[in-house]
């Protein structure tokens, strides 16, 4: 658009930057209007179609005139606004305007919003269109909620990725000072600086800290560590370094920015004479660009990412679907970073009786996969040896509730012993908080198994 007269210009400049959308200025016929735009990738046509929705003018001196919402964006504005705080809307049927409204607006409950919760968990690209239909909403209202939602909750969008398929395992590192204990600053400088640390606390209980790391194996976890220790200073700290293998079982700890860009970034194939292919843990340079890009925002658009690094249109969606059909992305997803929890628990359960372990098998699965009042009842488990056991971590809202789910495991796994500890302080990274629809775990999949569970046809989401 050429000769924007310099006061339209002046404000359409600090309504963009001030605009969390993307706004879009257009002239018709001499006077200029305020679009609001959002891309929807069609599937089936294999392309994008931007959505534009009016938001208001701007006058010849730079005045700007805000859209005048009709009755009807009013009432599915407050609607939304209604229901994401935890509302309900009860539509009154007597009387012809009251039915005609009820039949524009579904009735809409918080359920809505956990449909919305679950279907963004299992996929977090899916635009308006697609998850109108799941969540039982009309696509401005499935768009207009999910916005909401974000900023209640604030709704981070990251990767689910498998870094097993990149070469690496998991371990925890529990441990337990005795004496002088270290500044929890001075620990997080050291923990921080270690890339392969995705995610460390401190903790009131049976263990002091802990720690979830990666690294290609064993021998290399316990040297790498050792390495940090001693170059920070923490080796001068009387405690006992437990460092064990986790056995991931359900969910995931988000990767942080620093082990992409400093460690999976070693994993970038190089044509060579002697390498004629990448290794079976090695990736395209392209693909680490789509990891590092979508792991920061797993619905970034690939067009985007094509000329942020002057990629070949559709390069990076065809490394996007290399990632994901070779299993290293399990799929984009969100974590809730405005959950308003007391705090984070840890369970931990050691196994006595193996006969009697064994027979409560089922109750174990099934506790794994309840939910919680928004997410998933707990955030992370794995399987841990010598002894034989599990670690899990859920998000804790009130005094008490982590005692009675301990005691309840206690009642029901005989056979275990069961304890929690309390995270007072996180150092380092973060837990995943979303929810992940348990039709797709694999807990689910073993109670069918066992006859503990009917098997039902799980959701589709794309």
């Amino acid at each position: 658009m050429h000769d924007i007269p310099k006061k339209v210009s002046t404000t359409f400049g600090r309504l963009r930057a001030e605009s969390k959308e993307r706004l879009v200025l257009k002239m018709i016929h001499g006077k200029y209007y305020l679009y609001k735009e959002h891309g929807i990738w069609l599937k089936e046509k294999r392309r994008t179609k931007t959505i534009s929705e009016y938001v208001g003018k701007i006058s010849a001196n730079g005045l700007y005139i805000k859209r005048k919402l009709s009755a009807k964006d009013d009432l599915e504005n407050a609607v939304n606004l209604i229901s994401v705080h935890g509302g309900e809307i009860i539509w009154h049927e007597n009387g012809e305007s009251h039915g005609e409204i009820q039949a524009r607006q579904p009735r809409i409950s918080k359920g809505t919003d956990l449909k919305l919760l679950t279907a963004l968990s299992m996929n977090s690209r899916l635009n308006s269109s697609e998850l109108a239909p799941l969540a039982g909403l009309s696509e401005k209202a499935a768009y207009l909620r999910t916005k909401a939602l974000e900023n209640d909750l604030g709704i981070g969008y990251i990767l689910e990725i498998n870094t097993e398929k990149l070469g690496y395992t998991n371990y925890l590192l529990l441990v337990k000072f005795e004496g002088k204990t270290p500044a929890a600053n001075d620990v997080k400088r050291a923990f921080a600086n270690e890339p392969r640390i995705q995610f460390a606390a401190v903790t009131k209980g049976e263990y002091d800290l802990v720690a979830y790391l990666l690294d290609v194996d064993y021998v290399s976890a316990i040297d790498n560590f050792r390495a940090l220790i001693l170059k920070t200073g923490l080796a001068k700290y009387r405690a006992k370094w437990n460092l064990i293998p986790f056995a991931q079982t359900y969910s995931f700890v988000p990767l942080r920015r620093e082990f992409i860009e400093d460690v999976i970034r070693t994993k970038r194939w190089r044509r060579g004479r002697e390498s004629t292919s990448p290794k079976q843990d090695e990736i395209l340079n392209r693909e680490f660009i789509v990891l590092k890009e979508l792991n920061e925002n797993s619905t970034e658009s690939f067009s985007r990412i094509d000329r942020r690094y002057g990629l070949n249109r559709g390069t990076s969606r065809y490394a996007y679907s290399s990632l994901k059909a070779q299993g290293i992305i399990v799929r984009p997803t969100i974590s809730i970073t405005n959950l308003r929890m007391k705090y984070i628990g840890m369970i931990q359960i050691m196994d006595i009786d193996e006969k009697t372990v064994e027979e409560n098998r089922h109750k174990s699965l099934a506790d794994l996969i309840e939910y919680g009042k928004l997410t998933n009842k707990y955030c992370l488990s794995g399987n841990i040896g010598i002894p034989d056991g599990a670690i899990r971590f859920l998000p804790v809202f009130n005094d008490g509730y982590l005692d009675d789910v301990t005691k309840t495991l206690e009642k029901e796994l005989a056979g275990s012993s069961v304890r929690n500890l309390i995270v007072t302080d996180i150092l380092v990274g973060s837990l995943c908080y979303r929810r992940f629809d348990n039709d797709y775990s694999r807990q689910y999949k073993l109670l069918v198994g066992l006859g503990k569970a009917v098997a039902r046809k799980p959701a589709s989401y794309g």
